[in-house]
């Protein structure tokens, strides 16, 4: 499908105000995309806990990289290939040998937009803040965030792992997640990172 010019024009001027460091210009381009890539996301992964953490990651990112937003052509292909990356990301650290990671390799590659910017900038970055708040967290209560969110573990495996229940694991969960949202929010100039952590898009 054609993209109208004066579409295009417009995402010109956003991802131009976006490198200046406009959060309302970006606000605007996570809204109106936000939605959109989680569901692609959750088309593949079947999971809403995966998409959000996905959608999280790429806009994260992106206000990260926001400096290099005016070099963007294509922005559509841009997100898409992110949320693509991060999604074949996902399902590598997931397959058990190195032929299912070939498949799901050309499998995301065909998931991205026609044309799509190569993405390869390094996350760190932008997870330093969120990094900070993890540390502070109980050690139990920190391990089981870790085994989520970033191993990847599901409820179920956490609580056989550690021999409590699925609701403790529930819980711990719940408590972490609302004490890094809120040390995000305390934070000084990270809006945007709190606005990108506390938004859900599934119904």
């Amino acid at each position: 499908m054609t993209v109208s010019p004066d579409i295009l024009l417009h995402e010109k001027n956003l991802l131009s105000r976006i490198s200046r460091g406009d959060e309302a210009a970006f606000t605007e381009v996570f809204h109106s995309y936000g939605q959109r890539i989680w569901w692609f996301i959750f088309r593949k992964t079947k999971s809403e806990t995966v998409a959000d953490e996905i959608v999280q990651e790429v806009f994260m990112k992106f206000w990260v990289r926001k400096e290099k937003a005016s070099e963007i052509d294509d922005l559509q292909s841009y997100i898409y290939t992110m949320a693509a990356n991060k999604t074949y990301d996902h399902f590598k650290r997931i397959a058990s040998d190195s032929r299912k990671q070939e498949r799901l390799w050309h499998r995301m590659k065909e998931m991205a937009a026609p044309n799509a910017v190569e993405e390869t900038v390094d996350f760190r970055e932008s997870q330093e803040i969120v990094n900070q708040a993890i540390e502070q967290l109980p050690p139990q209560r920190k391990k089981i965030y870790q085994l989520h969110r970033i191993d990847g573990h599901s409820y179920e495996e956490i609580a056989e792992m550690l021999q409590i229940s699925k609701s403790t694991v529930s819980s711990h969960l719940v408590e972490a997640a609302r004490f890094v949202r809120e040390y995000v929010k305390g934070a000084s100039g990270t809006a945007i990172i709190f606005m990108i952590l506390n938004t859900k898009f599934y119904p």
